[in-house]
């Protein structure tokens, strides 16, 4: 699959397989075969089982892969090799046109949007990789977050909060992205996850009634887990004349035995959040060269470049630790602080209008790469075409 179909589930299988995979699970999401050449790599066609994960059945990536994977079980002298793919779709009567056996296709609900599916069936490969028992407690901390928000007043309810804060520094002060640093390499994926729930839902053009929003909308999502991301871009976070707003996310409790590395990996996410929030005066970096530059002259010139403006705005999420029950209300926390801030916005975070006019231009492109005399296409576009049409 790809998108929600892919994100989700990849996401928290690799964020609670520390508890035990009791099975091998890999994904290809991206058309370019060398994704779904990859996941194949060094497995038994004979001892595999391939997940075709598409809520409309119709998306080109999960079903050009799904066709390499299947020819790639014939060629391996697999007997019957239908009976080894099953299908996730809402889109029943497009799997069983491809030869999908009733009984192995999952049907999910077709109101739901590809990017908030991970609870629904769309979930298979994560109850196959961590067992039926850690995708009952993903669900169940879900609904209680569901349960949270539903009912807790305003200035206590989490994805409320998370929610005005995204509004203020978005559409009051006007920063135009948002940093997601996790503080667990186990949420490495959490990332991109965000990106497509977050971009997907937030960025629009217009309101729901098709008047302009007036203010700008969803921001940019971007970040790395910590502490990778603090060699890489918290300083363009710390001097940058804008900078960006981050979330921090953080376990209290590990899954290891490296007590002294846990309290480090703490004291550097404490560390950066006061940094941002704090910076430093040029008196107090003056003061800092002073006492190892002999030259006052010196000393001046190494403070000016020591100088943080702090007042940078951050949120602070912690876990208890990093279990399927906790992740689950992770997600479900900002599943709701996105549906707060369309509300408040006005926008539909249900819809993608964007991904779909892609879509339709790249199927207008494929028949004309066949046919390049009769390109609609812009000058670039057709200038390309023609291009790599007489290349190939």
């Amino acid at each position: 699959g790809i998108g929600g179909s892919d994100w989700g589930p990849r996401l928290v299988t690799r964020a609670l397989r520390h508890g035990g995979a009791k099975r091998e699970v890999r994904f290809a999401s991206n058309v370019d075969s060398h994704s779904v050449a990859d996941a194949m790599s060094r497995l038994d066609p004979h001892d595999t089982l391939v997940i075709v994960a598409s809520k409309s059945f119709t998306t080109t990536e999960p079903l050009a892969n799904a066709e390499v994977a299947m020819n790639w079980l014939r060629e391996a002298g697999v007997a019957d090799p239908i009976k080894q793919v099953v299908a996730i779709t809402s889109n029943v009567e497009a799997a069983l046109n491809l030869g999908i056996l009733p009984d192995h296709i999952f049907q999910i609900w077709d109101w739901v949007g590809g990017r908030y599916s991970l609870w629904s069936a769309i979930g298979l490969p994560i109850a196959l990789a961590l067992g039926n028992e850690a995708f009952d407690q993903l669900l169940a901390g879900a609904a209680a977050m569901d349960e949270h928000f539903r009912t807790a007043p305003t200035a206590d309810n989490a994805p409320v909060q998370l929610a005005l804060a995204g509004v203020v520094n978005r559409s009051v002060l006007g920063y135009d992205s948002l940093v997601i640093a996790p503080y667990d390499s186990r949420l490495y994926h959490i990332v991109p996850w965000a990106q497509q729930l977050e971009m997907e839902s937030l960025g629009k053009v217009a309101t729901a009634d098709g008047s302009p929003a007036g203010v700008p909308t969803g921001a940019a999502i971007w970040g790395m887990s910590g502490t990778d991301c603090q060699h890489t871009f918290f300083q363009w976070l710390h001097q940058d004349t804008m900078g960006a707003p981050v979330d921090f996310i953080l376990c209290e409790q590990p899954n290891h035995d490296y007590a002294r590395h846990h309290e480090l990996l703490i004291a550097n996410c404490l560390a950066q959040r006061s940094a941002l929030l704090r910076g430093k005066s040029f008196d107090e970096a003056l003061a800092e060269t002073s006492a190892t530059e002999r030259d006052p002259a010196r000393a001046r010139l190494l403070a000016q470049h020591r100088v943080h403006p702090g007042g940078r705005p951050s949120s602070l999420i912690v876990l208890p630790r990093l279990e399927a029950y906790t992740l689950g209300a992770l997600l479900a926390l900002y599943e709701h602080k996105v549906f707060v801030q369309g509300v408040i916005w006005g926008i539909n975070p249900f819809d993608q209008w964007g991904v779909e006019f892609g879509k339709a231009l790249a199927k207008n492109i494929m028949r004309e790469l066949d046919s390049p005399q009769t390109s609609q296409q812009d000058p670039s576009t057709r200038f390309w075409i023609n291009a790599i049409s007489r290349r190939h």
